[in-house]
């Protein structure tokens, strides 16, 4: 198998309706029929939210270990990259975190750096996406559809990120922390847009690690402190590593993330 995958992509004939095969809508009540129809033509159903997914065209890369084992099932690292990078950073990432013990997933940001080059996250955009459809979507589908191919543990899916790419990873956790197994956030900039108002109750639990450099600023530190308060407060378990500086996550340190996702796993497993 090759370790990247640009551009992923999956056929999507196996995500149309999943209504009985002799079903008919002209046989429903008026009301019930426009409904339906309603429905149809909307990017709820699964043909049309797959076609959007295929239309966005958003890159992505995928990291699969050189000796890959079908009958393990695979912890899954959503990484979010730094700025001023892409996708491909994706490989350096899981080389440095672990070569063997994950599959990697990584998308491209949505907000290109012309000055500097490569790409960011800007997570007060995700909704606007490639295309029209939101990072939420493609994550879900794009995931989903992964699983197909190489053997995921369907609760072990981890979201990380560094800096704003660690935004993207906390407001992604936020939204939907059933999806997820937990987040590693190195250095990020807490913005406002990371959290929203209010946060859901299926975050109780939900272990969090934050890496925090000690030149990050008093503004940003500050907004750190807070969203550390807010997790903690809607249940989250969240663990704080202060570093000299910031984490660089394709070097040696980022074996800790292995560390501690494989700790959290032991944990899951003694339960």
């Amino acid at each position: 198998m090759f370790n990247r995958v640009r551009s992923f992509s999956f056929p999507s004939s196996n995500l149309g309706s999943d209504a009985p095969e002799d079903f008919c809508p002209s046989e429903l009540p008026l009301e019930l029929r426009e409904a339906w129809e309603s429905w149809q033509q909307s990017d709820l159903t699964p043909d049309n939210y797959a076609r959007s997914v295929n239309e966005s065209d958003w890159p992505v890369s995928i990291y699969v270990p050189e000796r890959y084992e079908d009958g393990y099932a695979y912890p899954l690292i959503t990484w979010f990259h730094s700025d001023a990078n892409d996708e491909e950073q994706l490989e350096s990432v899981m080389n440095a975190v672990s070569p063997q013990n994950y599959i990697g997933l990584a998308l491209r940001g949505n907000h290109e750096m012309t000055t500097t080059g490569g790409y960011r996250w800007d997570p007060g955009a995700t909704g606007l996406a490639h295309g029209r459809v939101s990072l939420q979507q493609l994550l879900h589908l794009t995931v989903c559809r992964l699983r197909r191919t190489v053997h995921i543990h369907s609760e072990r899916i981890f979201l990380a990120g560094s800096g704003h790419g660690a935004d993207t990873a906390m407001q992604m956790l936020s939204l939907q922390p059933d999806w997820f197994a937990g987040a590693v956030l190195l250095d990020p900039f807490c913005e406002t847009s990371a959290l929203p108002e209010a946060l859901p109750t299926a975050l109780q639990n939900k272990p969090v690690l934050m890496s925090l450099s000690g030149n990050c600023g008093l503004e940003v530190l500050g907004r750190s402190v807070r969203s550390v308060r807010r997790l903690r407060a809607a249940g989250a378990v969240v663990d704080v590593d202060f570093t000299e500086l910031p984490v660089d996550p394709g070097s040696s340190e980022a074996r800790r993330i292995d560390h501690w996702i494989m700790d959290r796993v032991a944990r899951e497993a003694l339960v």
